[in-house]
């Protein structure tokens, strides 16, 4: 977890995250390692490969940071 905004210092920091939606499904953003394997479906992901993504946002002054767990 964040402790202070690296931009304006504010302790004010909220943990969120960001949504990717595709045909009929809803899932939290994900950073996928390596380079994309695109089949003619889509791209192909392992399930090992992707990790969540988790926000930061400052109350103050907007700046949002980005973390893969």
């Amino acid at each position: 977890m964040m402790r202070d905004c690296p931009k304006c210092g504010s302790s004010q920091i909220e943990e969120g995250y960001q949504l990717d939606k595709g045909h009929g499904e809803t899932h939290v953003g994900a950073f996928i390692r390596g380079k994309p394997d695109k089949r003619w479906y889509g791209y192909k992901v392992a399930k090992q490969d992707r990790l969540e993504i988790t926000q930061y946002r400052c109350k103050r002054c907007g700046y949002l940071e980005n973390y893969a767990k």
